[in-house]
Protein backbone atom coordinates (compact mmCIF):
# COMPACT_ATOMS: atom_id res chain seq x y z
CA UNK A 1 0.00 0.00 0.00
CA UNK A 2 1.45 3.06 -1.24
CA UNK A 3 1.63 6.55 0.99
CA UNK A 4 -1.48 8.72 0.01
CA UNK A 5 -0.20 12.53 0.56
CA UNK A 6 -4.07 14.06 -0.11
CA UNK A 7 -5.20 11.19 2.50
CA UNK A 8 -2.55 11.60 5.34
CA UNK A 9 -3.53 15.91 4.82
CA UNK A 10 -7.17 14.79 4.90
CA UNK A 11 -6.79 12.56 8.05
CA UNK A 12 -4.76 15.34 9.84
CA UNK A 13 -6.85 18.14 8.38
CA UNK A 14 -10.29 15.94 10.02
CA UNK A 15 -8.18 15.68 13.12
CA UNK A 16 -7.51 19.29 13.92
CA UNK A 17 -11.09 20.16 13.01
CA UNK A 18 -12.11 17.89 15.74
CA UNK A 19 -9.67 18.96 18.25
CA UNK A 20 -11.36 22.99 17.42
CA UNK A 21 -14.34 21.84 17.77
CA UNK A 22 -13.82 20.16 21.05
CA UNK A 23 -11.69 23.34 22.73
CA UNK A 24 -14.84 25.52 21.33
CA UNK A 25 -17.52 23.30 22.60
CA UNK A 26 -15.38 22.98 25.85
CA UNK A 27 -14.71 26.62 26.80
CA UNK A 28 -17.39 28.49 25.48
CA UNK A 29 -20.67 28.18 27.06
CA UNK A 30 -24.07 28.23 24.84
CA UNK A 31 -26.54 30.89 25.26
CA UNK A 32 -29.43 29.13 23.62
CA UNK A 33 -29.18 26.98 26.99
CA UNK A 34 -30.01 29.85 29.16
CA UNK A 35 -33.36 30.18 28.06
CA UNK A 36 -34.38 27.33 29.98
CA UNK A 37 -33.79 28.53 32.84
CA UNK A 38 -36.93 30.03 35.39
CA UNK A 39 -35.42 33.64 35.94
CA UNK A 40 -35.54 34.19 31.97
CA UNK A 41 -37.24 37.64 31.31
CA UNK A 42 -37.48 35.90 27.71
CA UNK A 43 -39.75 33.48 28.99
CA UNK A 44 -43.80 33.65 27.73
CA UNK A 45 -46.56 31.86 29.36
CA UNK A 46 -48.54 29.80 27.10
CA UNK A 47 -51.84 31.53 27.77
CA UNK A 48 -50.18 34.14 25.62
CA UNK A 49 -49.61 34.77 21.31
CA UNK A 50 -45.82 33.58 21.17
CA UNK A 51 -45.27 34.15 17.44
CA UNK A 52 -43.93 37.83 18.39
CA UNK A 53 -41.16 36.41 20.84
CA UNK A 54 -40.35 33.03 18.27
CA UNK A 55 -39.63 35.69 15.76
CA UNK A 56 -37.70 38.15 17.80
CA UNK A 57 -35.71 35.01 18.83
CA UNK A 58 -34.97 33.90 15.28
CA UNK A 59 -33.90 36.89 13.94
CA UNK A 60 -31.94 37.76 16.97
CA UNK A 61 -29.97 34.46 16.77
CA UNK A 62 -29.72 34.33 12.71
CA UNK A 63 -25.92 33.92 12.72
CA UNK A 64 -26.29 30.35 14.00
CA UNK A 65 -29.22 29.36 12.08
CA UNK A 66 -27.21 30.61 9.03
CA UNK A 67 -23.88 28.70 9.99
CA UNK A 68 -26.01 25.65 10.62
CA UNK A 69 -27.14 25.49 7.05
CA UNK A 70 -23.85 26.33 5.72
CA UNK A 71 -22.73 23.49 7.49
CA UNK A 72 -25.76 21.36 6.19
CA UNK A 73 -24.78 21.98 2.31
CA UNK A 74 -21.24 21.37 3.10
CA UNK A 75 -22.15 18.12 4.41
CA UNK A 76 -23.89 17.41 1.45
CA UNK A 77 -21.36 18.52 -1.31
CA UNK A 78 -19.10 16.57 0.08
CA UNK A 79 -21.22 13.45 -0.11
CA UNK A 80 -22.32 14.36 -3.38
CA UNK A 81 -18.35 14.39 -4.19
CA UNK A 82 -17.51 11.36 -2.21
CA UNK A 83 -20.47 9.14 -4.06
CA UNK A 84 -19.41 10.24 -8.04
CA UNK A 85 -16.12 9.27 -7.92
CA UNK A 86 -14.55 7.36 -9.97
CA UNK A 87 -11.93 4.21 -9.04
CA UNK A 88 -8.90 3.04 -11.49
CA UNK A 89 -8.80 -0.50 -11.84
CA UNK A 90 -5.83 -1.05 -9.00
CA UNK A 91 -8.43 0.94 -6.53
CA UNK A 92 -6.47 4.42 -6.96
CA UNK A 93 -8.71 7.33 -7.92
CA UNK A 94 -8.33 8.81 -10.74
Amino acid sequence: MAFDRIEAAGLILTVLAVMVSCFLTAYNDFPAFQYASHSNPYMVRLTQPIGQEVSKFMWENRGLDLIAQALVLLGAAVGCLVMLRSEREGGRLE
